[in-house]
């Protein structure tokens, strides 16, 4: 499967667009083609919050472009194929590729402009991740802090004795299915919560924050990676408490401000005004670049320290593996994740000679942070949900392949 095309030119053209080609938000994720055009075009149909910093400096990017298209890479089974072909194959919406800080290969696809924000997905969590750290160093919450000590009305919920640490590392011990395409399971509930999927007759009305004091305990804290997005949604309650600060406002202060974005960025909302924190973010690829280039500066950029270093360093060192492994079968391709781990937020993988971390969203979105080599790659995708199973592993495998060649 692959080659697919998604774009369809006729979604919400007209004055007004005729029904057929119209889009609404409780459809978006219905249709590869209402997707596509979600990803690149949210703010039209969902509420949202502005995290732009407009009137700061712009920090540019160095260029030393380079034809990398027909560079071949590898596949997680063994084979290859260009990185053209991976563009194409894994409906890659746009890519860029920076060495030592300097941009190397960029390219837009699929309708996607330098200044079009697109939809990040759960890289929302790492961005999160980054403002918690600063939050943090400043002395205003702890990640051994729980959950009921700041927010009280999650007391009697599955996070009431959790700590912020579980909540980054996705080892709270709770009761909940993640499924989307299951109606009654709690992943899919969520995204009628916040309006991205028809709600059901028998749906009760609240926010993402009304659902998580409904949660139940199972197991222990901290004993298995449990992929859970309402985790990070609790994260962004537990920060806003801590400072008595809008989640948005949060990101935008203690991180977008800091990056010299060139474009807006937005957060969207659900329909009790809470920020999704764990897929809402929208932005440009270059200001996802910037993102990522900061990261693979062990949290520096343009002369500023965005993120604590030793934040960055505990990513890369201290991801509880054994927790990780405990996950295996439960999700992903049960492989073999021995080396693996997640840690704030962030995808760690141990490698024979250097350690990769990457914030990964749903359907192809990623930033792939390889410090040894010095290579970031930021990417925006729309794939559909089974070419997304499908390719992802071969999709890291080629970014791999693609640093190698260039250190």
């Amino acid at each position: 499967m692959s080659g697919i095309d998604i774009a369809d030119p006729r979604l919400m053209r007209g004055f007004p667009p005729p029904p057929e080609h119209r889009v609404r938000k409780d459809q978006a994720y219905s249709d590869p083609r209402l997707t596509h055009w979600y990803m690149q075009h949210a703010r039209q149909v969902s509420p949202t919050a502005d995290v732009s910093s407009r009137h700061r400096p712009v920090v540019e990017l160095s260029q030393e472009l380079r034809d990398l298209d027909a560079v071949r890479v590898g596949k997680a089974d063994g084979s290859a194929w260009t990185v053209r072909e991976m563009l194409d194959g894994a409906c890659i919406d746009g890519i860029l590729v920076m060495q030592d800080g300097v941009v190397v290969y960029e390219r837009y696809l699929r309708g996607l402009a330098p200044e079009t924000p697109h939809l990040c997905q759960s890289i929302t969590k790492a961005v999160t991740s980054c403002v918690v750290a600063d939050l943090v160093e400043a002395g205003s919450l702890g990640t051994g802090d729980t959950v009921a000590a700041i927010v009280p009305e999650l007391d009697d919920s599955a996070y009431g004795d959790a700590t912020v640490r579980h909540l980054l590392d996705m080892t709270v011990g709770i009761d909940y299915e993640d499924e989307l395409d299951k109606t009654h399971y709690d992943g899919a509930r969520l995204c009628r919560l916040e309006g991205v999927q028809p709600a059901l007759a028998d749906d009760e009305p609240g926010s993402a924050y009304d659902f998580a004091t409904t949660t139940r305990k199972q197991g222990e804290h901290g004993a298995v990676f449990h992929y859970v997005s309402l985790n990070t949604i609790v994260l962004g309650w537990v920060m806003e408490s801590a400072t008595g600060v809008a989640a948005p406002e949060l990101v935008r202060k203690h991180l977008w401000s800091k990056l010299g974005a060139e474009h807006d960025a937005y957060l969207l909302l659900d329909g009790a005004g809470s920020a999704q924190l764990e897929g809402g973010l929208s932005c440009s690829l270059r200001d996802l670049a910037r993102f990522g280039l900061m990261l693979v500066q062990g949290g520096r950029l343009n002369g500023v320290q965005v993120v604590p270093e030793p934040w960055l360093d505990d990513v890369r060192r201290h991801g509880d593996k054994a927790a990780f492994a405990a996950a295996a079968g439960t999700w992903g391709d049960g492989g073999d994740y021995s080396g693996c781990s997640y840690r704030s937020c962030f995808w760690v993988r141990e490698l024979a000679d250097h350690t990769v971390f990457s914030a990964v969203g749903w359907l192809g979105q990623r930033v792939y942070v390889n410090q040894e080599a010095g290579v970031m790659i930021a990417m925006f995708s729309s794939a559909p949900q089974d070419l997304y199973e499908e390719w992802g592993a071969h999709v890291f495998q080629a970014c791999e392949d693609l640093a190698g060649v260039l250190a």
